[in-house]
């Protein structure tokens, strides 16, 4: 069992798609495998509903992630970790852009219970824990997301919501980047929108390349300090 964990301060890189990984992966978990250090995941879209059967209307736990050690393990014992990218943006039917409406903002919460927030004006709290790998390099395990208005309460407008993310790797309970980190991703989550216009939504990403991230390290992360939090995550398979 893990007690703690220290932000990590540290200089990912960009991960680099290999042409055997989907450009967009629809439905189901996402599966990050590690080959000779870096770090890669099976597609760079992936689809969510806030409305799912065990989310409720303004929850999801999907996608899930489910490492897929027969493409290549991580280390036994480290940590997966998320990086939050970019800033969240909003589909009204016709266009994405930044103009979210009401203050509404889009949560992940780690293994740990620290959120990652996701809104107009970008990342608050960007890095998250998902989980720590077992003997085998392996984990499988599902993170809770929600939307939120600007009274921070569960509700969004119907539409759909786009966030960027990107994984990594680290010693258990450290700072220390084990990996080159995975190209950035996006989920896409529909929030109300009839199943023909959320594929609408979709299609409107996938007409274009997922535009890469600006990573910003340095001085940007050194206040980023270690901090003890006594709350304990368990292995997941």
């Amino acid at each position: 069992m893990l007690n703690k964990i220290a932000l990590p301060v540290v200089a990912l890189v960009l991960g680099l798609s290999i042409s055997n990984v989907n450009a967009a992966q629809h439905l189901g978990d996402i599966q990050p495998f590690k080959v000779d250090g870096q770090i890669y995941t099976n597609g760079d879209l992936f689809a969510a509903d806030f409305g799912d059967l065990f989310g409720g209307l303004y929850r999801t736990n999907n996608p899930g992630f489910d490492a897929d050690t027969d493409e290549g393990a991580f280390g036994a014992g480290n940590w997966l970790q998320l990086q939050g990218l970019g800033s969240l943006k909003f589909w009204d039917g016709s266009t994405w852009s930044n103009s979210v409406p009401n203050g509404e903002h889009v949560e992940i919460e780690d293994a740990l219970g620290s959120i990652i927030t996701f809104s107009a004006s970008g990342v608050t709290n960007p890095f998250g824990v998902i989980d720590e790998l077992d003997a085998s390099g392996d984990l499988h395990s599902h993170l809770k997301m929600s939307i939120k208005n600007a009274a921070n309460v569960l509700g969004g407008s119907v539409g759909a919501y786009w966030i960027e993310l990107a994984i990594f790797e680290t010693l258990a309970e450290g700072s220390t980047s084990v990996s080159t980190a995975s190209a950035p991703f996006s989920i896409i989550f529909n929030r109300g929108l009839a199943e023909v216009d959320f594929d609408n939504a979709v299609s409107a990403v996938t007409a274009v390349p997922v535009p890469g991230a600006v990573w910003l390290f340095g001085s940007a992360l050194a206040g980023l300090v270690a901090a003890g939090r006594k709350r304990s995550i368990g292995v997941s398979v």
